[in-house]
C-alpha cells in the first residue's frame, strides 16, 4: 500500500509540474509579458501649475518616479507639462426628510496639456473627470470629513496615473520625438 501511495504522489507531482511548465511555455510563446511602466518620450520635464510641495506636486513626483528628471527652467526641459486645473467639486444627490445631506458625489476635474519648450503644443488640453459617491451621516461627521479627503486624494492619484498613461502612449511618443 505504501509504495503505491508514493507512486501516485510522484505521478501527481509530475503532472502538476508538467502542466505548469507547458502553461508557462504557452503563455511566453504568445508574447505575454507583465505590465510594466512604459518609457516616457522625454527625460527632463518642467511642471507648471503644481507647486513641488503641494499634494498634487508630490503625487506627480511619486508617480513619475525616477523615469524623469524635474527641471525648473524651460530651457533645460524636453517637455513642459501644464496643469491647468485640478478642481474638487461636491454635488449633493440626496437629502433626508429633515433636509440634511444624505448622499453626495465627489468630483475631480483635472485638465492638463503637454508642450515643447518652444511653446509648440504636443498634447492639446485634456480634461479628466473622476467621481465617487459618498454617503454621509451627521452622527459621524468627523469620520466622513476624513473619508472625503481620502477620496479626493485617491481621485488625484487616479488622475495622475491616467495622465501618465496618456503621456506614455505611442501617439505622444511620436509627437515629442518626431514633431
Amino acid at each position: 500500500m505504501q509504495p503505491r501511495r508514493r507512486l501516485l504522489r510522484a505521478v501527481g507531482t509530475a503532472v502538476v509540474w508538467g502542466s505548469a511548465v507547458s502553461a508557462a511555455a504557452l503563455v511566453s510563446g504568445c508574447g505575454f509579458t507583465l505590465r510594466s511602466a512604459a518609457a516616457l518620450p522625454f527625460d527632463r520635464l518642467l511642471v507648471e501649475g503644481a507647486a513641488p510641495n503641494s499634494l498634487l506636486g508630490q503625487e506627480l513626483r511619486r508617480q513619475f518616479g525616477d523615469r524623469v528628471r524635474f527641471v525648473t527652467q524651460r530651457s533645460d526641459a524636453q517637455a513642459v507639462l501644464t496643469i491647468e486645473t485640478a478642481n474638487r467639486e461636491k454635488l449633493v444627490t440626496g437629502l433626508t426628510s429633515t433636509a440634511l445631506v444624505r448622499e453626495m458625489v465627489l468630483r475631480l476635474r483635472f485638465r492638463f496639456r503637454l508642450s515643447a519648450p518652444d511653446g509648440r503644443i504636443l498634447i492639446d488640453s485634456t480634461e479628466l473627470l473622476l467621481q465617487r459617491d459618498l454617503s454621509t451621516n451627521e452622527t459621524v461627521a468627523l469620520a466622513k470629513a476624513r473619508e472625503e479627503e481620502e477620496i479626493f486624494r485617491v481621485l488625484e492619484r487616479d488622475a495622475v496615473l491616467q495622465m501618465i498613461r496618456r503621456l506614455e502612449s505611442p501617439q505622444a511618443r511620436q509627437l515629442v520625438r518626431g514633431g
